[in-house]
């Protein structure tokens, strides 16, 4: 895994730096020892100003705590993992912008896999600020030990289990009686429940071996003709008669990482029929990804910032609509298209029903021949039924089956059937603790808990039989319902950020409340482009921590930046906060009085001339109606 970095401007535009996968750690700044170089006199970057730490499935960021990163528009912090693609900032508005790309290739037998950070409580919300002056307010309680790998956070979930003892009296002649009746009726209660469950081990059976021929292996094959397990696909009939294999658009994904990684030159997307002796292997040519699963994964991105910066409350979701189809040069060869259950016994799936999972679960795992597969079967129970949200909704839009069955690396994409041998989910994702070995390096271990998540099987015939496109309208409506439930009000997120700055002051009582001041964003901003904002002016009587914080009341998306008025009235840019939300803040340390000025700017009014006069209004662009906002000024004195 290397990377490749480009400038995006000043001051080498277009210039591109490439990191082999050799590299532990990739040095940022000034300095001659650095693999990404700036110009000794661009000032604004440090000579060590960050670097990227390479650890098993990404790189993490080691932040200098004197210069600040931006990344996609947020501060970074430590140890904070790098995503496969990210634009950043070095320093603030002014500073020079890179494009991070990951060269992920498919070095061990392991699916790729998307890795999520856990819930974190309020003081874990954001990572040691940087100031100005001497002091620093750090308001994060420090990195949460668990990670949530494949889309989904992982957790061991404790609770004291206290039993209440009782004493019982009465007749034990008559308690023999009844135990005697009890252990008579036994075979017919266990034979009812089997019944009423219409599963038995026998029949379990019959629905592994009847359907395992049809479940294919996905392995990346490089040119040698050696193989590297990578996922699970199964057969599934399309409605003009061909035959196409199911699986996760994440495995799907693979494709594009084979066709862009230049290490990977020759190699190619293969799956394999478990049956001996010929083990049937045939060539990926295209893949189809649901159209939802990019768009949901794009809404996330968009959601993790807000609640980074408060703006939202703090969810973790799961991959949604990961299903795909691979398609094959030679369909016609494909094994027997596996039955799928119908579309309302789908929708009315129940928490307690039984499920057959078969797979290639591979991570960490001994006994897996890429070249002549053998299939893994587990069974589990379906613990809920939810939305891709993590709440219930109606029984047609709970698409996330959330279960007991055990999941690892390479199991992904794996059908799981009811008890009648029909197919009604997709594993795709897995509660999964990283732990640190005593070498440096790291493990995964799945969750005791034993929930994990797969994706409801219709949505898979909707990609199939061409519905799919059309039913995106509604599942995007769905996405803006659940950002505004989950959205926070100003109120809301001022006080969450005033309880969090008061706890890292050691009392509340150490925070004092300075200004509040509500307007309109209509004065043009010079230094963004004119664009339009409202300021305030803080008089600094009293060293301390000051948090500013700004709100957008009519949900624009805002900045918050921090300048010092000089003795000779001149404006000296500070810091700014995060943006790309509603809300925005910046914390700041000062040792001595004078004036800051804060200005919270409308990122999405448009630019004016130079002259700083309004743009003029045409039909295409009518005139902006000034944002309202909401600004607030705290001091902090943190405890001695």
């Amino acid at each position: 895994m290397g990377l490749v970095i480009k400038f995006l401007g000043q001051p080498y535009p277009g210039r591109e730096v490439t990191i082999d996968d050799t590299k532990d750690e990739v040095k940022f700044g000034r300095g001659v020892d650095c693999d990404v170089g700036f110009p000794e006199d661009l000032a604004i970057v440090s000579r060590d100003h960050f670097a990227l730490r390479r650890e098993l499935g990404g790189y993490k960021f080691v932040i200098n705590r004197e210069k600040p990163v931006f990344l996609n528009g947020r501060p970074v912090y430590d140890d904070q993992d790098l995503p496969k693609s990210a634009e950043i900032q070095l320093s603030g508005p002014t500073g020079p912008k890179l494009r991070l790309e990951r060269t992920d290739g498919g070095p061990s037998n392991q699916i790729k896999t998307e890795i999520l950070k856990p819930q974190k409580d309020l003081t874990e919300v954001v990572r040691d600020t940087s100031t100005r002056g001497n002091r620093t307010l750090g308001l994060v309680a420090g990195i949460a030990a668990l990670v949530a790998v494949l889309g989904a956070g992982g957790y061991f979930i404790t609770k004291s289990l206290q039993q209440d003892v009782t004493t019982i009296g009465g007749d034990v002649a008559g308690i023999k009686e009844q135990l005697v009746s009890i252990t008579k009726d036994l075979p017919e209660i266990k034979a009812q429940a089997a019944a009423a469950a219409g599963a038995t081990p026998a029949n379990l059976a019959a629905i592994i071996e009847k359907n395992k021929e049809s479940v294919y292996m996905v392995s990346i094959q490089l040119p040698s003709g050696s193989r590297m397990g990578s996922g699970t696909a199964s057969v599934v009939q399309l409605p003009d008669g061909t035959k196409a294999l199911a699986t996760n658009s994440h495995v799907a994904d693979i494709m594009k990482d084979i066709e862009g990684d230049p290490r990977l030159a020759g190699a190619k997307l293969v799956v394999t029929q478990p049956k001996g002796p010929d083990y049937t292997t045939l060539t990926v040519t295209h893949v189809q990804k649901h159209p939802g699963y990019d768009a949901f994964n794009a809404w996330q991105e968009k959601y993790f910032v807000k609640a980074q910066t408060l703006s939202a409350a703090r969810m973790e979701f799961v991959p949604g609509f990961d299903v795909a189809l691979l398609f094959v040069d030679q369909p016609e060869k494909l094994g027997t298209p596996l039955t799928y259950a119908p579309r309302e016994a789908m929708e009315n799936m129940k928490a307690g029903e039984q499920l057959v999972l078969i797979g290639y679960p591979m991570e960490q795992l001994k006994g897996t021949d890429a070249a002549r597969p053998e299939p893994t079967s587990q069974t589990g129970i379906v613990t809920s039924m939810t939305t891709f949200f993590l709440s219930r909704a109606d029984a047609k839009d709970d698409l996330l089956v959330q279960h007991s069955v055990p999941a690892t690396g390479g199991a992904s994409g794996s059908p799981m059937f009811n008890t009648k041998g029909e197919v009604v989910a997709f594993l795709n994702a897995g509660n999964i603790i990283i732990y640190q070995t005593p070498d440096g390096g790291t493990m995964r271990q799945p969750s005791g808990a034993l929930v994990n998540y797969a994706q409801r099987a219709d949505m898979l015939l909707d990609l199939a039989e061409g519905k799919a496109d059309g039913l995106m309208p509604g599942y995007l409506k769905k996405f803006d319902e659940a950002e505004d439930q989950l959205t926070k009000t100003p109120e809301v997120f001022i006080s969450d950020l005033v309880q969090l700055f008061g706890q890292e002051m050691g009392d509340q009582k150490n925070v004092t409340k300075v200004a509040e001041v509500e307007g309109a964003m209509d004065t043009p901003v010079p230094w963004l482009e004119n664009r339009l904002g409202a300021g305030a002016e803080i008089e600094v009587t009293e060293p301390g921590v000051y948090v500013i914080a700004g709100a957008s009341l009519d949900k624009r998306i805002i900045q918050t930046s921090l300048y010092e008025v000089l003795p000779d009235g001149t404006i000296q840019y500070l810091d700014s906060g995060v943006n790309l939300t509603p809300y925005s803040f910046v914390v700041s340390g000062r040792e001595k009085t004078g004036k800051l000025y804060a200005v919270v700017t409308d990122l999405t009014s448009p630019a004016a001339p130079a002259d700083g006069a309004a743009p003029a209004a045409t039909p295409a662009t009518p005139a902006v109606t000034p944002g309202k906002v909401k600004i607030w000024v705290y001091r902090g004195k943190p405890a001695s």
